[in-house]
């Protein structure tokens, strides 16, 4: 449950500072900041639903080549590639979606692609130090 807090307030803090850096993403305050985390974390929970045969299948190919040496290090970065540019994708949909849902958060479609990157820039960064 903590853990479950802590991603939300980390998210909360990225949607905010992006908020501030980005042209035509706007998020009214903190609050506003929280509720858009909760939205969009749960549109991501929800497409993820729908994505994770995809990414069980990739990353099953990846395992099963793996021992080979040069062809299991190129599916393997290829994996981690193509799971990054899904949720790239579907983290802009979602962003776009939470737009819709939300009168406090604006934005267009163009900022939710940048958005979308950048915050799956931070979250890969961010996993793989913790």
């Amino acid at each position: 449950m903590v853990g479950l807090i802590v991603r939300l307030l980390v998210s909360a803090l990225i949607m905010l500072g992006l908020s501030n850096i980005l042209p035509n993403f706007r998020i009214k305050n903190f609050k506003a900041s929280i509720w858009v985390a909760i939205v969009f974390g749960l549109l991501m929970a929800f497409s993820g639903l729908l994505v994770s045969p995809l990414s069980w299948l990739t990353t099953s190919i990846a395992d099963l080549v793996k021992g080979i040496p040069i062809i299991g290090t190129i599916t393997n970065i290829g994996a981690s590639i193509l799971l990054f540019l899904i949720n790239f994708c579907i983290g802009a949909i979602m962003l776009w979606l939470t737009d819709k849902f939300l009168k406090d958060f604006e934005t267009n479609f163009l900022m939710c692609i940048v958005a979308s990157f950048l915050i799956s820039l931070i979250n890969a960064i961010l996993a793989a130090f913790i």
